[in-house]
């Protein structure tokens, strides 16, 4: 069972995360509390709302928030059928309740927060890891679901349910799905059921409801105005003895609507929610703050299982590092492209294994030591069969091959790796300097924030 190690914090333990180290050059602030669920009531508080839910910075320099104003609805929860056949479910949202959790950890910086909790009624873990996403104005969380037990666990279903209160027309915004049907069980993806109706319980046990009937299960762009949000139902299958599923969420805001969907672009969200305030002649504002809510993973294939379905990092906004929390062996990790990366895993664990995808021309692999080690594009270099284990190596030489058939010069830069043991965190460093040392450069790619944006707008993803 997990022992409650929390941050200590006025009223209850949770955090106020910001997109920069400096809270008051912040674009946009998360209010997480410590069950991983939003609206927090410590720390700072926007000025139109009672805690912190998703805040934007507004062009006169004040946060306002669009989840916090009114009701605290937001929350998540999982279900799961137990090997007895019996079904139980944790869940946590401060307006609608919260049940079925037990034990817990929490940690927290100005720019990340990390909270894995237990359901009471069956062994299963679930973290949710916050954090800047590689769009700056997003942030992403890692969602973890784990099976600690030693029978397998059926229809594993993850909700998350928000109210939009969009400022300045808070309780009557324009709402916007998109991905919803294109993502339905029916059509291989993940989602179960989908509606405008925020207000619903947490707990997947409970139907969800909506506010409008014509949002269930469907797309659909700026309904309202009135007082609503969404909820999404995805359903992961099984998960047998120790096995794990991951997915993200995005959470953030941006100008406008256009700045928005460019976002959305950058992380190739799989569904999203935009909330949006009401224009002065009525119809959504498209050109005031947009909020967004994002899901990235719950389509028909788990991220990571291929180079054009990575694994996305969280950006460390002070060194500019990337970050994967609780990394899955054999998987594809994907950084925005540079000249070279040093790999490094925190923890338990080694390197077994690394590939790299076709286009990208021969590299080098330098290990701890000094080893250099030639990749070719398009092979995998098997560390343990050269009695190898390292905790470290650097990959040089990132260059895209203009040659090979399947060249784009748009591309970013995944990465096959495979390691031994439970590592905490995969960090992957860039090299952004032609170095023959591969000596990496961190901060650089958040210090030139525009050049990050264009960067980062060059992923490769399947359609």
């Amino acid at each position: 069972m997990l022992a409650l190690s929390a941050v200590v914090l006025p009223a209850k333990a949770g955090v106020v995360i910001y997109n920069n180290t400096n809270p008051s050059l912040a674009t946009v602030a998360l209010g997480i509390n410590d069950a991983g669920h939003l609206n927090f009531r410590g720390g700072e508080i926007p000025g139109n709302a009672s805690a912190m839910g998703l805040a934007y910075r507004f062009a006169d320099g004040t946060l306002r928030d669009s989840t916090a104003p009114g009701c605290l609805c937001e929350g998540w929860g999982v279900a799961v059928t137990r090997s007895d056949g019996n079904r139980v479910s944790g869940f946590a949202n401060e307006a609608a309740g919260s049940g079925g959790l037990t034990g817990g950890t929490f940690s927290s910086t100005t720019t990340r927060a990390t909270s894995q909790i237990g359901l009471s009624d069956a062994p299963v873990v679930i973290t949710h890891a916050y954090g800047v996403s590689i769009a700056p104005n997003l942030f992403q969380g890692n969602i973890t679901i784990t099976n600690t037990g030693s029978t397998m666990l059926s229809d594993v279903v993850y909700r998350r349910a928000m109210d939009w209160d969009v400022p300045n027309t808070e309780f009557s915004e324009y709402v916007t799905h998109k991905g919803v049907v294109a993502n339905l069980e029916s059509n291989g993806g993940a989602i179960r059921y989908a509606s405008d109706n925020g207000f619903a319980s947490s707990n997947p046990l409970v139907g969800a409801g909506a506010i409008i009937g014509a949002t269930v299960n469907t797309d659909f762009i700026d309904s309202g105005p009135t007082d609503h949000g969404s909820v999404f139902d995805f359903a992961f299958g099984s998960l047998g003895a120790g096995e794990s599923r991951t997915f993200n969420i995005f959470y953030g805001a941006a100008a406008t609507k256009a700045g928005a969907l460019s976002a959305l672009a950058t992380i190739n969200a799989d569904v999203y929610s935009l909330g949006q305030s009401m224009g002065g002649g009525g119809g959504a504002n498209d050109d005031a703050p947009t909020f967004i809510f994002a899901f990235g993973g719950v389509g028909s294939t788990e991220p990571g299982m291929s180079p054009d379905n990575p694994l996305l990092p969280i950006v460390d906004v002070g060194t500019g590092v990337y970050e994967f929390p609780a990394p899955v062996a054999r998987r594809w990790y994907d950084p925005p492209f540079a000249e070279g990366f040093e790999y490094r895993l925190a923890g338990d664990g080694t390197f077994t294994a690394v590939g790299i995808d076709t286009g990208f021309g021969d590299l080098t692999i330098v290990l701890e030591d000094g080893t250099r080690i030639a990749i070719a594009a398009g092979t995998t270099i098997d560390f343990t069969a050269r009695g190898l284990a390292p905790k470290s190596f650097k990959i040089l030489g990132l260059l895209l091959d203009t040659g090979a058939p399947d060249y784009d010069p748009l591309r970013a830069f995944p990465t096959f790796l495979d390691f031994s043991g439970s590592p905490d965190t995969l960090f992957m460093s860039p090299i952004l300097v032609d170095d023959p040392s591969g000596v990496p450069v961190p901060g650089t790619l958040l210090l030139l924030a525009p050049g990050l944006l264009l960067l980062v707008r060059s992923r490769r993803r399947a359609a």
